[in-house]
């Protein structure tokens, strides 16, 4: 959603089938296609009040012994491109979007690149903060903290060479409930209970405390999630080892009232994974 002023182990099917056929959820069609890399598709079990899309969420796991996490931004690594032209262009497994961003392209909430402060924005309604890519032993791969976790910008920074702040969308296995009603496709990022990186996408609109409410469903696993992006912007590409992901959003209340968006849109700033 842009801002207009100034988200070495095959799984087996059976296992991870199994373990999505919790309370709440549909089940889900489950591919486990590459080492390292498995793709879901949950039937969400709420039906929107949009009535668009299909209520597929996409959902990707990535084992980090595998994969090495990234961010790009177009400060960095040149202008703004599709997610298909960001992989193809610097050799990627797969990739969403990282965050809002403004007119010049900066993160609207705090980003760490590479050790290198990349947005000092610290927006106080962002209460999530990701962090990866451990600074030293014992600090696990990927976390995600807020209020409920104890978190905070600062002591992500302190960990990790690599943070991202924004909306939160679990925190500690716990949903988040956001005061804004507006209904849009959304994309986001986050770890599950296995320490897999976690990215997740659903075309079909919701108003995102419904969404984190499904998220949240222990028999997804998630354990902590961030919002990085809504609207016909919210991208998820994956191509690697014969898996293929493309998802595009469409629908955002007050922005683009429609199911009618097929194409990739430019977006500067993305969270990639390559393997190792």
């Amino acid at each position: 959603m842009r801002r207009r002023v100034v988200w070495g182990v095959v799984i087996s099917s059976i296992v991870v089938g199994a373990g999505l056929g919790g309370p709440g959820m549909d089940g889900a069609d489950v591919h486990a296609q590459a080492p390292g890399l498995t793709v879901e598709r949950v039937r969400l079990p709420v039906a929107p009040e949009v009535p668009i899309g299909n209520r597929v969420l996409t959902v990707v796991r990535v084992d980090l012994a595998h994969y090495r996490l990234r961010i790009l931004t177009e400060e960095r690594h040149g202008a703004r491109r599709t997610m298909p032209r960001w992989l193809a262009d610097h050799h990627l497994a797969g990739g969403i979007n990282a965050g809002m961003f403004l007119r010049n392209g900066r993160s609207v909430g705090y980003m760490m690149q590479d050790g290198r402060v990349a947005s000092n924005r610290r927006v106080t309604k962002y209460r999530g903060v990701l962090g990866f890519g451990p600074r030293r032993a014992g600090v696990p791969a990927l976390s995600v903290t807020g209020p409920r976790c104890g978190g905070t910008i600062d002591r992500q920074a302190r960990r990790y060479e690599n943070v991202l702040q924004a909306y939160r969308m679990v925190d500690c296995g716990t949903p988040s409930n956001w005061q804004s009603r507006k209904r849009f496709s959304a994309a986001g990022f986050g770890v599950d209970s296995a320490g897999r990186a976690v990215f997740v996408h659903t075309r079909t609109p919701y108003r995102m405390t419904v969404l984190n409410r499904m998220l949240a469903d222990p028999a997804l696993g998630i354990e902590g999630m961030i919002y990085m992006e809504g609207g016909p912007e919210a991208s998820l590409v994956v191509d690697d080892g014969g898996v293929r992901v493309s998802e595009i959003g469409s629908y955002e209340d007050g922005f683009h009232e429609s199911d009618d968006n097929h194409e990739f849109w430019e977006v500067p700033n993305i969270v990639a994974f390559e393997r190792r």
